[in-house]
């Protein structure tokens, strides 16, 4: 502590450039736990690495602006910032073009009239064949849609994220939001998942562990950890969409 001390006192008082390395050099594994816990939301052909380059902007951002003076750990100040970096670069990326966006219009009217006349829901090949729309391209669609969902979880309300409300504590300040209405409404909502789900999202929003790291936990590929977790979220979002009066 006492050597980490010096080098912000150096870097901030006397504008050295090497302690500002150092200390970019030293605090990197925030922008991998960052890119961990923010991976198991994507697809795979999302590269991590892309990520951390993103992520290492955010906290150089974080260094060049932490004042040591007000006694605020440096990791509470960088994260937000390193993962709002990255949560841009994944905006900015064109998750559903328009051309895709009628492709989905078309599957959500076919599956309802699918529905609507045989009681349940259509299977890959029959959706491909009353829509006209081949098998794989609709996969990639369906990835697409639920990238653009999940970057709705992760906006802001008053510096929280919808999504970290499923980790929130009581005690949260959260102004825009019954807080304790839709924490309650949040544990109702998981307590009709599986166990499965429910212990993954315990895993990754309580305990605070990476995608491989339950992986490891659960004896599953990380592939698959990612898939539950992407299925989970949407039927939360898809019971949370229906309490608006929360959120």
């Amino acid at each position: 502590m006492a050597i980490e001390r010096e080098k912000w006192h150096k870097f901030k008082e006397q504008n050295d450039a090497s302690a500002r390395e150092e200390l970019i050099l030293k605090h990197l594994n925030l922008v991998r736990y960052a890119v961990g816990r923010i991976m198991i939301m994507l697809p795979d052909h999302i590269r991590s690495e892309d990520l951390e380059s993103y992520g290492i902007i955010g906290l150089i951002e974080a260094i060049d602006n932490f004042d040591p003076k007000r006694g605020l750990q440096f990791s509470t100040f960088a994260l937000p910032r390193i993962k709002g970096e990255i949560y841009d670069y994944l905006r900015d990326k064109d998750w559903l073009p328009s051309n895709m966006r009628r492709e989905l219009k078309i599957l959500k009217e076919k599956k309802e009239e699918f529905k609507a006349e045989k009681g349940r829901l259509p299977s890959e090949a029959e959706l491909e064949q009353i829509s006209g729309i081949k098998k794989k391209r609709i996969k990639k669609i369906e990835r697409k849609k639920l990238m653009s969902e999940w970057l709705s979880l992760s906006k802001e309300y008053d510096g929280v994220e919808l999504i970290d409300l499923l980790s929130a504590p009581e005690e949260s300040a959260i102004k825009s939001l019954n807080k304790q209405a839709a924490i309650k409404l949040l544990a109702e909502k998981i307590d009709l998942l599986s166990e499965r789900e429910r212990l993954i999202l315990s895993l990754y929003y309580y305990e605070e562990l990476t995608q491989a790291e339950i992986a490891e936990i659960l004896e599953l590929s990380t592939a698959r950890i990612s898939q539950i977790h992407s299925k989970t979220i949407r039927r939360l979002r898809g019971m949370l969409s229906r309490s608006k009066e929360y959120f």
